[in-house]
């Protein structure tokens, strides 16, 4: 059978009637995820019809490698843990342990649920997450535990929750939506639209992460706001301008606090403050330096005895280079490289646009965690209170990021393209579900279809 006609630049946008009812078959198969892809030019807009040949599929190096790193860090936050617990927990050296694998535990049936859950439904749950994460937020400012001058948990069901964890993977998605339905209608690279309403709700959330405070949690927001924004093709002068506003204002805001001061200052000159606000970064750092290429051995730290306070969260890697040498900490970077290439290429071949976007959001969540806090460690980067993915002993960090490995993983099978939510009504008894019309599974290609079969007529 010969191809399908194209309309042309001089008949479009009236390009109805030129195209047989065979192709407008293909679009639905296109959009339900077929191996096809047929898109005439200007027929139908960018968005979730830009649909790629084949997914990746179920990525099981992705997955060996994160379960690989929530093995190792259920070893090394007992091995870091254990003169902690002994004195603060009458002698109770696997108090920690305990808790960590309760959390890993949780956190594994996360990933494989999100792994089996179709991403596509995460775009309808889009502004409620976004919702329950800046209501987070704003009670723990009310209702917090305090720890170290900090106000960054709540307490539910006596478990610690840390509700500016959830709001890095409910921003990924909001960001993921919002900017998919820019896209469609090419309204993404309009500064009003297209990258002012993002800005605005990372200022609300950079704000109330200030004020628990949590620097860390904020800096990886933005970092995700002008990735996300960038990849989705908002106009990069637009990011650049508002990115370098938003450096001076930072300088400006460290400059105003006397304890961010103080840090900045001991991060320069970290060996002479190393006994007041440079003794974490500076203990960190000798951690490293006395573990050589192959380490002291495993549970032959020195320094997590009571040198390096929390030495099994934020600064675990400083006992694994101590313990294990150069060669761990190089065992371990390659695993995160080899996982943000993983992340990147799902992202790349991913159904639609918004499995794109989450993708790249969640692989760039996960990639900046983890140079930030080998930044922290190695003196690179201030102190800032960002764990190590997966490895880190920490029951919201490790839960939240498998949560989103476990999209980002699905985005990679495909999804489901045929998911569709029930209609929230009540349902009409005296029709038969066969004498109901069959709805557009796409309405931008339903819209797409009208318009050419209204052109034919």
């Amino acid at each position: 059978m010969a191809p399908p006609p194209v309309a042309t630049d001089a008949q479009s946008p009236a390009i109805a009637g030129v195209l047989p009812d065979e192709f407008m078959d293909s679009l639905e198969d296109a959009d339900l995820g077929g191996q096809t892809r047929v898109v005439p030019p200007r027929a139908m807009p960018k968005g979730d019809a830009a649909l790629v040949y084949v997914p990746v599929g179920m990525d099981w190096a992705a997955l060996g490698t994160i379960l690989a790193l929530m093995t190792v860090g259920i070893v090394m936050a007992f091995s870091a843990s254990v003169y902690v617990a002994l004195h603060n927990f009458n002698g109770d050296e696997s108090h920690f342990l305990t808790r960590h694998l309760m959390h890993a535990a949780v956190a594994l049936f996360v990933l494989i649920a999100a792994m089996r859950f179709p991403y596509q439904a995460w775009r309808k749950l889009a502004y409620p997450l976004l919702i329950f994460a800046i209501g987070g937020l704003v009670a723990v400012l009310f209702f917090g535990k305090t720890v170290n001058n900090a106000t960054r948990w709540i307490i539910i069901g006596g478990f610690p929750f840390q509700p500016a964890e959830f709001s890095k993977i409910a921003f990924v998605i909001y960001l993921a939506h919002s900017l998919t339905k820019k896209i469609s209608t090419e309204a993404v690279h309009r500064f009003s639209v297209g990258f002012l309403p993002h800005a605005i709700v990372w200022c609300i959330a950079f704000a109330l992460c200030m004020r628990e405070p949590d620097l860390g949690t904020g800096i990886v927001l933005a970092i995700l706001l002008f990735s996300m924004c960038y990849v989705a093709g908002t106009n990069m002068a637009y990011v650049i301008f508002v990115g370098l506003l938003g450096m001076g204002g930072l300088a400006a805001f460290i400059m105003h606090n006397p304890m961010r001061l103080a840090r900045f200052v001991a991060f320069l000159h970290p060996e002479l403050y190393r006994q007041t606000t440079g003794f974490q970064a500076f203990n960190a750092q000798l951690a490293v330096a006395t573990g050589g290429l192959f380490g002291n051995g495993l549970g032959m730290s020195r320094q997590k005895l009571g040198f390096v306070p929390e030495a099994h969260t934020d600064f675990i890697l400083s006992i694994i280079a101590e313990e294990l040498g150069l060669i761990g900490v190089a065992l371990i970077g390659l695993a995160f490289v080899f996982l943000m290439a993983r992340g990147l290429r799902i992202a790349m071949r991913a159904r639609d646009e918004f499995g794109r976007l989450v993708a790249t959001g969640i692989t760039v969540l996960l990639g900046t965690q983890a140079a930030v806090n080998f930044g922290v460690v190695m003196g690179t980067l201030p102190t800032k209170g960002l764990t190590l993915p997966f490895v880190s002993h920490g029951g919201s960090s490790l839960i939240v990021l498998s949560l989103a490995a476990g999209v980002l993983l699905n985005v990679g099978r495909g999804g489901n393209p045929d998911f569709a939510w029930p209609e929230l009504r009540l349902p009409r008894l005296w029709r038969r579900r066969d004498e109901e019309p069959e709805r557009p599974r796409n309405t931008r290609i339903h819209r797409a279809k009208a318009k050419i079969s209204g052109g034919i007529s």
